[in-house]
């Protein structure tokens, strides 16, 4: 079963973020676990937390581990410098910046980092940017695409982690006529249409797939799996070795 669910990047991003040798992983906002069954399969000893219980149930089956639990990443669960990679996939603009960067910062070990992931639309393919235009009939704020990377700003300004770097990966996916369409009809502008309008725009959008797919092949939809990593900087925290805490200087 695990074997036919679609990986949400390409191999090389994982690599890039974690590393090919297996060290400790803690993936925040773990969700489904798409992203943390990826570092699982690569040998990596992966712990999910997310704010949900029921995403936290799906992961031991997932995954086949019980490192798993319900937390807050602005109060992590975790003994200080436990970790060697904390890693966000799509979900770091979800947390408090101040409090989550410091609570990530505490537990990473010295010489760890910070690993982020954003899958952002990518414009260059010709029938993506006649959909954009499309969409933008209706909404002009429609597909504008980058959706939580200024997230990333708070780590450039922490003084917490140093050394952000940025690599880009392709990411192809397939979807097909009913998931285009599906798409277009969740945006939220669609709501606020009457319902001819409404059933204009997805006529054009099945049109659009019909003269842009070669049947039975899906369309790939074209991805740029945006990633970062930080190294943390523990020059700001005091370990205090009696208590096995860090002492943060505000």
């Amino acid at each position: 079963m695990s074997g036919t669910r679609r990986s949400p990047y390409p191999d090389a991003a994982p690599d890039w973020m974690v590393g090919v040798e297996p060290v400790r992983v803690l993936d925040l906002g773990s969700g489904s676990g798409a992203f943390a069954e990826m570092l699982h399969r690569r040998g990596h000893e992966v712990f999910g937390l997310d704010r949900h219980l029921d995403a936290v149930a799906s992961l031991p089956e997932r995954l086949g581990t019980r490192l798993h639990v319900v937390g807050q990443v602005e109060s992590l669960p975790y003994l200080s410098c436990n970790f060697d990679v904390v890693t966000a996939s799509q979900t770091l603009h979800r947390f408090a910046p101040g409090l989550a960067l410091t609570e990530i910062a505490r537990v990473l070990r010295p010489g760890g980092h910070l690993a982020v992931a954003y899958n952002t639309r990518d414009d260059t393919v010709p029938w993506v940017r006649r959909l954009i235009a499309l969409m933008q009939q209706a909404d002009p704020d429609a597909m504008k695409g980058d959706y939580g990377v200024e997230s990333l700003d708070a780590i450039a300004e922490s003084s917490y982690f140093v050394d952000l770097e940025r690599r880009n990966f392709r990411n192809w996916v397939p979807i097909t006529r009913a998931g285009l369409l599906a798409m277009v009809d969740r945006r939220p502008s669609m709501a606020g249409l009457d319902q001819g309008a409404r059933a204009n725009v997805l006529r054009e959008v099945g049109a659009l797939y019909d003269s842009s797919a070669r049947a039975p092949e899906p369309l790939m939809l074209p991805f740029q799996a945006s990633c970062w990593r930080a190294t943390v900087d523990h020059a700001g925290l005091v370990l205090d070795e009696d208590t096995d805490a860090l002492e943060i200087h505000l």
